[in-house]
């Protein structure tokens, strides 16, 4: 019976320190995640700085192929 109790006692402990191991793991996961949506906001960010800042170049390219499409149909 000895051995019964202390085998469940060492089973406790080990459960004990997998449980801590486990709250630790969660924590560095939360912290983690939070770096994660902090980065993929300031993508984001970039992206639609980006866009804002590349969108007259882009309209202007269209606006020349039009015109040379334009005139490839004349000729």
């Amino acid at each position: 019976m000895k051995e019964f109790i202390n085998d469940v006692s060492e089973i406790f402990s080990r459960l004990s320190k997998e449980i801590d191991e486990v709250k630790a793991n969660l924590e560095n996961v939360k912290v983690e995640a939070k770096k994660a949506e902090l980065t993929g906001q300031e993508i984001q960010r970039k992206v639609n700085e980006f866009q804002t800042l590349a969108q007259p170049k882009v309209d202007k390219i269209n606006e020349i192929l039009e015109k040379l499409s334009e005139k490839s149909s004349e000729e």
